[in-house]
C-alpha cells in the first residue's frame, strides 16, 4: 500500500470514527431527554397533587377561621391561621406559575436550553421557597399556643405551659428529623443539575 492509498484509506476511517461519535453523541442527547421528559411529567403528577393538598389546606384553615371548631376566645388565637392561610395561597399561585413554566419551556425548546431554562426557573424561586419555609415552620411551631387559653382552663396554668411546651417540642423535633432526611431539599433542581452537566460533558467530547 503506498503512501496516497494508506491517507485515502485513513481519510474512509478517519470518517467512520466521526461519524460514530456523532451517532454515539445523538443517542445519549436523545437518552437525556427522555429522562428529563419523564421527569417533567414526574413533576407535572407532583404538582397536582400539591394542589389537591393546597386547596385542601386551604378549606380546612377557612374552616378553623369561620367555623371556629376549637372554641377560640380570643382575636389573637388565630393569627397563626391567619398567616398559615395567607402563605398557603401564596405558594398555590406560585405553585400554578411554575407550571405554566414547564408546559411552555418544554414545548419549544432544545434539550439544554431547556435545562438551563429550568434550572434558571428553580433558583430564583428559591428566596419565595425559604421564606414560606420559614412561615410555614414559625406558624406551625407557634399554633400549639393557640391552645393555651382552653388548656389553662381546664388543667391550669402550670400544666397548660407544660402541655403546649410539649406539643412544640414535638413539632420542632418533626421539623429537624424531616430537614435531616432532605425533605425540603428541591431533589428535581439536583436531577436537571446533572442531566445539564452530562450534556456539556457529551459537547466537550464531540469537539475534542
Amino acid at each position: 500500500m503506498n503512501l496516497e492509498e494508506l491517507k485515502s484509506a485513513w481519510q474512509v476511517f478517519d470518517k467512520k470514527v466521526q461519524t460514530s461519535q456523532v451517532i454515539h453523541a445523538k443517542i445519549i442527547e436523545s437518552m437525556i431527554k427522555e429522562r428529563s421528559g419523564s421527569r417533567v411529567d414526574a413533576i407535572k403528577r407532583q404538582s397536582y397533587s400539591f394542589m389537591i393538598i393546597l386547596i385542601i389546606e386551604i378549606i380546612a384553615l377557612l374552616g378553623v377561621i369561620l367555623g371556629n371548631p376549637f372554641d377560640f376566645k380570643y382575636g389573637w388565637q388565630y393569627i397563626p391561621y391567619y398567616i398559615l392561610l395567607g402563605g398557603v395561597v401564596l405558594a398555590f399561585i406560585n405553585l400554578v406559575k411554575t407550571f405554566q413554566k414547564i408546559n411552555q419551556t418544554w414545548s419549544h425548546l432544545t434539550i439544554d436550553a431547556f435545562l438551563t431554562n429550568m434550572l434558571n426557573t428553580y433558583e430564583k424561586n428559591k428566596v419565595f421557597e425559604k421564606w414560606f419555609g420559614t412561615i410555614f415552620l414559625s406558624i406551625g411551631f407557634i399554633i400549639p399556643i393557640s391552645f393555651l387559653p382552653a388548656k389553662i382552663e381546664r388543667n391550669g396554668l402550670q400544666s397548660a405551659i407544660l402541655d403546649v411546651a410539649l406539643m412544640m417540642g414535638v413539632t420542632a423535633l418533626l421539623y429537624l428529623v424531616a430537614f435531616k432526611m432532605g425533605a425540603f431539599k428541591n431533589h428535581h433542581k439536583d436531577h436537571f443539575e446533572q442531566d445539564l452537566k452530562e450534556l456539556n460533558e457529551l459537547k466537550g467530547l464531540i469537539q475534542e
